[in-house]
């Protein structure tokens, strides 16, 4: 091959590896005993938040991109959360309570072998108090590492002092 025709190809060649693609989160299942039982004083809501279904770049490295948006990931953390609460709950009698969730920020980088993400989030309580997270997560495999991530940053609320003292009354 004449190095003017590899000249010609060499733009799309590198174009190959640079590209964005559709994703859609989906959970990742805590292990049994990662959220400690916890009182839970009435029915709970656990409701999405976060209006916008912009498109959002949740993944970014070798070559890849993946592409989402905050409202989708906000629903599998809403449903995961869900899930879990039902898990670990000890009812006890009581009133409503709501959690509003909002994912503000998801992303996760390549970075030599393994994905680093991290998820910045809210969780508006029914009185009001909003509990912000911010949680890292790290994997050898890209999906995994920005399921993980949203499953973490679940395990990370579900274990917040301040919502369990809320669910609890």
């Amino acid at each position: 091959m004449s190095f003017a025709r590899i000249l010609l190809l060499l733009p799309a060649l590198l174009l190959q590896g640079c590209f964005t693609m559709s994703f859609t989160p989906a959970e990742y299942p805590l292990r049994d005993g990662l959220i400690a039982p916890m009182d839970v004083a009435g029915t709970v809501s656990v409701t999405n938040d976060q209006p916008s279904t912009d498109p959002a770049i949740v993944l970014s490295g070798s070559g890849i991109k993946y592409q989402s948006d905050y409202h989708t990931v906000t629903e599998v953390m809403v449903q995961q959360t869900i899930k879990e609460l039902h898990k670990a709950a000890r009812p006890h009698p009581g009133g409503g309570k709501s959690v509003r969730l909002k994912v503000n920020y998801l992303m996760s980088h390549y970075i030599a072998f393994f994905y680093n993400s991290e998820i910045r989030f809210d969780a508006t309580l029914g009185d009001g108090t909003v509990i912000s997270k911010t949680v890292t997560h790290s994997s050898g495999s890209p999906v995994q590492d920005i399921d993980g991530c949203i499953a973490e940053g679940v395990m990370n609320l579900l274990n917040d002092q301040g919502l369990r003292a809320y669910l609890a009354k």
